[in-house]
C-alpha cells in the first residue's frame, strides 16, 4: 500500500515516514500542496494524509483539486492539522475527507486510522473488480458457445500464429539468492530467510536489500540509492537511508553493531559484502 504525505514540516514529514515505513507501508512526500496535487495524480496513492496550513496551495485546496479530478476522487484523504476546532474539522469533513486527526497526535489512532482507511478501500476495490471479473467471464462463455457452433472449415486458421505459440519461451532467470549457509533471498517471492526463520521486511526495506545485494562488492552512493530505492526527489534526504539500513541490520545482521553483510563506506556509501560463514 503506497501513502501520500503532505506536509510543509520537514521533521513531521520524517516522523510520519519512519512510523509508516515500520509497519510496512510505501510512502511518498510532498512538502507543499501544489507539488501533493501533482504526486497524488502521479502515483494514485492508496491514502493521502495531509495538513493545512501550507504557503500558496493549502490541506482543504488539495482536497478540493483532487474531488474534482475523476482519477483521485476515490482516494481516501486524512487531514493531519493543528487547527482544532470544530468549525476547521467540519469543513475538512464537509470537502470530502474520510477522517480528521489533530496535533498533536497518538502514533496508535493514525495507523489505527490509516489501516482503517486502507481495508475500506480495499474492500471497495475488491468489489469492483469481482464485478467485473463477473461481466468477462459472461462474455468468455459467450464466446465459447460461439466458437463451439461453427463447423471446423469455419474456423480461422493461421499456421504463423500456431508456430509461434508453439514455441517454448526461455526458462526464467533463478531468483532466490544464497547470500550464505544461514542467509538467503527469493526475489520472486519477496522472502528473506535468516537461520531458517523467514524475516518480514516493509517493501521500502525489500527494494533497498535487493540493490544493495545487485550491486554486491560495489560501493555505492547515498545519492545512487536513494535514487534508485526511492527515486530522484530524495537523492539528498539521506536521514531516510540511514534509517533504513539500521532498520535492515536489526533485521539480517547477526551482530547489528558489527555489520558482516552491510558495511559503511564512511563520507560515501554503503558497500554490500558476500560474508564467509
Amino acid at each position: 500500500m503506497k501513502i501520500l504525505v503532505i506536509d510543509d514540516e520537514y521533521d513531521i514529514v520524517t516522523n510520519l515516514v519512519y512510523l509508516l515505513e515500520t509497519v510496512g507501508y510505501e510512502f511518498i512526500s510532498a512538502q507543499d500542496g501544489a507539488d501533493g496535487i501533482n504526486l497524488a495524480k502521479q502515483h494514485l496513492p492508496d491514502l493521502i494524509i495531509s495538513d493545512i496550513m501550507m504557503p500558496h496551495v493549502n490541506g482543504y485546496q488539495v482536497l478540493e483539486a483532487l474531488r474534482k479530478d475523476p482519477a483521485t476522487v476515490g482516494i481516501p484523504f486524512i487531514f493531519l492539522s493543528a487547527k482544532s476546532s470544530r468549525q476547521n474539522i467540519r469543513y475538512g469533513m464537509q470537502l470530502g475527507a474520510e477522517d480528521y486527526i489533530t496535533k498533536p497526535f497518538s502514533q496508535d489512532a493514525l495507523l489505527a486510522a490509516v489501516k482503517i482507511r486502507l481495508l475500506r478501500q480495499a474492500a471497495l476495490k475488491a468489489s469492483i473488480l469481482m464485478s467485473v471479473s463477473s461481466e468477462l467471464i459472461t462474455t468468455a462463455k459467450s464466446i465459447r458457445q460461439l466458437i463451439s457452433s461453427l463447423q471446423p472449415d469455419e474456423l480461422p486458421l493461421d499456421a504463423e500464429v500456431e508456430q509461434e505459440l508453439s514455441v517454448e519461451l526461455p526458462a526464467s532467470p533463478p531468483t532466490v539468492v544464497v547470500v550464505s549457509k544461514k542467509f538467503s533471498l527469493d526475489f520472486g517471492l519477496r522472502a528473506v530467510m535468516v537461520d531458517g526463520r523467514e524475516i518480514r521486511l516493509s517493501p521500502r526495506q525489500f527494494k533497498l536489500l535487493r540493490y544493495l545485494i545487485e550491486n554486491n562488492g560495489k560501493i555505492v552512493s547515498h545519492k545512487d540509492i536513494l535514487g534508485n530505492v526511492w527515486g530522484d526527489r530524495f537523492e539528498n534526504d539521506t536521514q531516510y537511508l540511514h534509517v533504513c539500513i539500521n532498520q535492515l541490520r536489526q533485521k539480517i545482521e547477526p551482530n547489528p553493531t558489527y555489520p558482516r553483510y552491510i558495511l559503511t563506506e564512511r563520507g560515501f556509501g554503503y558497500r554490500f559484502r558476500v560474508a564467509e560463514d
